[in-house]
């Protein structure tokens, strides 16, 4: 059986974590449990990547690879919450580990890692790489960093012994679990100059990582063969990856792809067009799985003001009643039936549906040019 992996917009997450709250919900997932163990899983994907970095590159199919190379203080969850990964437990207010002033505006965080984590090669991870990657992070000479937001808050990092340290934020900052989702080892790249490590030959081919899979073969724009990492067992109570190996294999263009996942020379497809999966499904033994994207696609008013085409400001500035009937005078739902054959999911705002915690299923505001016409009536428009 082959599962068929189509999306519903044109962007998936990125390696880490979006949740914006001191008081984040103890998540309640519980995976089922492995069918079987080893084998190899073969994905198949259309898009290449060029390199393996969590901090200079935002490829798509880059960030996969990455998500099982390197590891994070965090991870989230089949449901989207977060739980442990590097460290023992999520920082909350609940539990102590989150403190703040509220004088001062500050606020700490404080964190304690899994007792003998070790990178791949064998080198035990410790609070020195966090604190490692958080200079980098911050770093004027180190260019290209993809998102420093955050790590430029944290006035201080505090080591208190190889597995406990604090971060000390100079303001509250609630997104403060978006940070370290990958941690890079500090022996491996502390001699390489600031000003040179985004170009760096370690990103084309990591050589010590601390995921469950590392790289043992690299054919650029044909295939990835990642195999796992017995020492990402160390410091989870002898826990190892129930795979093998995972070979991401590259076809230059969706057709290949096709022709590929009706071989059956690929277990996993990705990003296949939503326009031949219908017919690909009905040619052999092949399973269709669609899944909501952390995505939206959007086409957003000009908020300038004045606007430099006319010179004019907005007619809706200052008018929210305005912005709400042109919402509702668009008839999105049609638009996701021509456009999308009727495969999206409508967005009632800008944060994802599949953030339930941020998400109010509620607020929605329907299609109907007669409410809209009405709306523009009584805040002085005439149609």
């Amino acid at each position: 059986m082959l599962p068929l992996v189509g999306g519903c917009s044109s962007l998936p997450s990125v390696h880490g974590i979006s949740l914006g709250t001191a008081s984040p919900q103890p998540s309640q997932y519980r995976p089922e449990p492995a069918r079987h163990e080893g084998g190899t899983l073969v994905v198949g994907d259309w898009e290449s990547p060029t390199n393996f970095s969590p901090l200079f590159n935002e490829e798509v199919p880059a960030a996969q690879v990455d998500a099982l190379l390197y590891a994070g203080l965090l991870r989230l969850d089949a449901n989207l919450q977060p739980v442990p990964d590097l460290v023992e437990r999520v920082p909350t207010l609940q539990n102590g580990d989150v403190t703040w002033n509220r004088g001062a505006g500050t606020m700490d965080v404080t964190y304690r890692l899994r007792p003998g984590l070790r990178w791949s090669d064998g080198q035990p991870l410790t609070v020195e790489d966090v604190a490692f990657t958080w200079r980098l992070i911050v770093n004027p000479g180190v260019q290209g960093v993809l998102s420093p937001d955050g790590y430029a808050a944290i006035s201080r990092l505090d080591v208190h012994d190889p597995q406990r340290f604090t971060l000390h934020f100079d303001r509250v900052y609630p997104k403060y679990l978006n940070l370290f989702p990958a941690v890079l080892p500090q022996h491996r790249l502390a001699g390489i100059a600031p000003e040179q490590l985004a170009g760096d030959a370690f990103w084309a081919r990591p050589d010590v990582v601390s995921g469950p899979f590392k790289i043992s073969e690299l054919v650029p724009d044909d295939h990835v063969t990642l195999l796992r990492n017995d020492a990402w067992s160390q410091g989870r109570a002898g826990r190892r990856p129930h795979l093998d190996s995972i070979v991401y294999k590259l076809y230059p263009e969706p057709g290949q792809l096709l022709d590929a996942a009706r071989a059956g020379q690929v277990g996993l497809a990705l990003e296949l067009p939503d326009d031949q999966l219908a017919t690909l499904t009905r040619t052999g033994p092949l399973t269709l799985h669609r899944r909501s994207q952390l995505a939206y696609e959007q086409v957003t008013f000009n908020q300038a003001s004045p606007n430099p085409l006319t010179g004019q400001p907005p007619p809706w500035k200052n008018d929210p009643a305005l912005l709400q009937a042109l919402r509702m005078a668009i008839d999105r739902p049609g638009m996701i039936k021509k456009f999308f054959r009727g495969l999206a999911q409508l967005a009632e705002s800008p944060i994802p549906s599949a953030l339930t915690s941020y998400h109010d299923p509620d607020v929605s505001l329907d299609y109907d040019l007669g409410a809209a016409g009405k709306l523009l009536d009584s805040d002085g428009w005439r149609m």
